[in-house]
């Protein structure tokens, strides 16, 4: 019913205008039939007045002649100038000669050529005014049986003050009267109606404001003629598109009320419901797209389709079942966009699942390409619909709405990074701005959290620097305090009287080894600092790193026996060279071994092992701590800093500072690991056969 009624709608609007109540008479059609004829009129009573009448010569006029009459006259110019330079030179020489007998001769031979050249070029221009008297008198009698011959046209014209009659009405006194008894269907002018067209003011002009024409289609015309089949075509028309009216509204009541019908019992049809889902899955903006292509397709065909006619045939089923699934699928769409727009957080939902809402994500570029693209082919495809036109704006909006959606989300982003930005500046520097997406804001909140990280980084080794100088004046004070205060004290005993000698060589002992401590102390402390300005001069020589540590072993042997610890030390058979500064590499196995010494649990073992492998050397020392480790593996690197916090034992703290920046200033490495009370030292030198990295 529906389609029916999409039908007739349809055709109804394509032939609107045979709904009038003289559909031909006030047709297109019709009003070019009468401009024709006036214009016929016209030419017949003014160009071709007593055309039948003149001669020949009389019938061509200057003006039609002129064209011809310009060109003869510029050829005849041209010949003239052509003979006068001809002759020029040899009427020069005969009258310097006198010869005038010569001079006659050559004046009478160009005057002959010239003369000869005009009775040509005369009877080409007879001859063009033969042709135009010839397609005069051809379009006067086309013009002369157009007029007279039409006698289904009766025409009835006055024109200006003296009011000349131009008509083909025979013995006619009272025009008013003669259309009034006569006419079947008449215009008159001058016509003051807003419908005429742009040819038919012309009529309007040439009347003016005292003149006046008649048109009358007689009652007794030939029924044969094509202007009263036309008449009858339109009225046929006419009254089909009214019945269509009557069969569209019929068809629109029973097709509502079967909606309603099917929307009562639609329980009982549940291929509609498995329809629906499965068409719900699609992303809303594919299904628009869909919905425009099959719109502007069936709009294509029911523009194109007859389906009013008889008598009737299966064509013209088909074509009606086409156009329902069509109305089906229209009607389920509107159902479905009343639905989003009463359910506004299921539409947003279905926005979020749109293929062009990803693209935007990825890239506006990207979805401008691809809207242009789809707006191209439909234009290629359909191009031969007029209502294709409408395209364009539907892409406007949607890019609009797209373009909306981008630059929500980047304006929702830059919000959060600004959010950001303040949190931090405030002193939450555990605050991060959520990254995503790509482009330039995806990089400004990605550097403004490397920016953080970088500061709350700073910000943590400035507060640890801060401690540890706390600590290093603390440590540094106690640890030169205390070989100073028992200098002062052992200096106050040698001053008293009566000391035996005894006593004071054992005085002076103890000022000794405290001196002695006093001294390394701040040995240490100038070798830390030219350690961390780099001003230290390095003896870069060929050495053997095999040697060289156990060299460090037997310097210590006495210390090492007096230990309870036992010493597994496995290294290499062969030499293993390096490019290194002998003694301050001494100094640091010196260091780390004073360290195990002095730390290491009593009666456990302690392993060192050397080894070469892709182009370096490894030392790793390993021992068990005698106390808990509950330190940062690179904070025991830290100047002042003891495993033991207590300070019981001797020593600067400066030892593994100054080996690991000794070891760093030859190209190497020193590191700590910590598993447990388990201690490890690992010293990485590069190889003889590898260049060393410049400080």
């Amino acid at each position: 019913m529906l389609a029916l009624l999409n039908l007739s709608v349809m055709d109804i609007i394509k032939n609107k205008n045979y709904l009038r109540m003289e559909p031909y008479f006030t047709s297109s059609e019709f009003k070019a039939e009468i401009v024709g004829y006036f214009n016929n009129i016209e030419a017949l009573n003014v160009i071709y007045k007593d055309y039948s009448h003149k001669s020949d010569d009389e019938k061509v006029t200057n003006g039609e002649i002129m064209p011809s009459k310009t060109t003869y006259d510029a050829n005849l110019r041209t010949k003239e100038d052509q003979l006068s330079n001809k002759y020029k030179n040899d009427l020069l020489a005969a009258e310097k000669k006198g010869n005038n007998v010569e001079i006659s001769r050559l004046t009478d031979a160009k005057n002959k050529e010239l003369n000869e050249f005009k009775k040509e070029n005369e009877k080409t221009l007879d001859n063009a005014k033969k042709k135009i008297a010839l397609y005069k008198n051809k379009d006067y009698e086309n013009i002369k049986r157009a007029v007279e011959g039409k006698t289904i046209i009766k025409y009835y014209m006055t024109k200006g003050k003296n009011n000349v009659i131009y008509t083909n009405i025979v013995n006619v006194s009272d025009i008013n009267l003669y259309v009034k008894n006569n006419a079947f269907y008449s215009m008159k002018f001058p016509d003051k109606s807003l419908n005429l067209n742009k040819d038919m003011f012309t009529i309007n002009q040439w009347v003016g404001t005292s003149g006046e024409a008649y048109f009358i289609i007689p009652k007794d015309i030939d029924k044969t003629s094509y202007i009263y089949e036309n008449y009858n075509y339109y009225n046929s028309v006419r009254q089909r598109i009214i019945k269509e009216i009557i069969i569209g509204f019929v068809a629109f009541i029973i097709g509502i009320i079967l909606i309603f019908i099917l929307k009562k019992n639609k329980e009982q049809m549940p291929f509609i419901k498995k329809l629906k889902k499965w068409y719900n899955k699609i992303p809303l903006d594919v299904r628009i797209f869909l919905f425009m292509i099959y719109y502007f397709i069936m709009n294509t065909y029911i523009d194109n389709v007859a389906f009013f006619y008889k008598p009737y045939n299966y064509a013209q089923f088909c074509t009606l079942t086409i156009i329902a699934f069509y109305m089906i699928y229209c009607i389920y769409n509107l159902i479905m966009v009343y639905g989003l727009y009463k359910n506004r957080e299921e539409f947003r939902e279905q926005v979020k699942k749109c293929a062009f809402y990803q693209l935007s994500k990825r890239g506006i570029i990207i979805l401008t390409m691809f809207s242009g693209v789809v707006i191209f082919l439909v234009y290629i495809l359909f191009k031969v619909s007029s209502r294709i036109e409408i395209i364009p704006m539907i892409y406007i909006i949607c890019y609009f709405v797209f373009i909306f959606i981008y630059f929500f989300n980047k304006i929702r982003f830059l919000r959060s990074i600004i959010k950001g930005t303040e949190e931090i500046v405030s002193g939450n520097l555990n605050y991060t701005i959520v990254e995503k997406g790509r482009g330039n804001l995806f990089k400004l909140a990605n550097n403004i959290n490397n920016m953080k990280a970088g500061f709350k980084k700073s910000l943590e080794n400035e507060i640890k620097s801060e401690r540890l100088k706390s600590e290093l004046i603390t440590n540094v004070s106690h640890d030169l305090k205390t070989p100073l205060t028992s200098i002062i004290n052992y200096v106050d005993f040698l001053k008293k009287e009566g000391l035996s000698k005894e006593e004071s060589q054992g005085y002076i002992d103890v000022l000794d080894r405290k001196s002695q401590r006093l001294k390394i102390l701040i040995d240490d402390l100038f070798e830390a600092s030219k350690m961390a300005s780099g001003a230290v001069e390095l003896n870069m020589e060929k050495v053997d790193i095999t040697a060289l540590l156990q060299q460090s072993l037997a310097e210590l042997h006495d210390k090492i026996s007096n230990s309870s610890l036992i010493f597994k030390v496995k290294v290499p058979k062969q030499k293993i060279y390096a490019n290194l500064d002998g003694k301050k590499t001494w100094r640091v196995f010196e260091n780390l071994i004073n360290n195990i010494l002095k730390y290491t649990l009593p009666k456990t073992r302690v392993y060192i092992d050397l080894i070469e492998r892709d182009n370096q050397i490894i030392i790793n020392m390993k021992n068990i701590s005698s106390y808990e480790m509950d330190f940062d593996n690179e904070e025991i690197f830290e100047r002042f800093i003891r495993g033991d916090k207590s300070r019981n034992t001797e020593g600067s703290g400066l030892g593994l500072s100054i080996a690991k920046s000794i070891i760093e200033l030859q190209g190497g490495g020193l590191s700590i690991e910590i598993d447990g009370d388990l201690f490890k030292a690992k010293v990485i030198i590069p190889s003889f056969s590898q260049p060393s990295i410049e400080p």
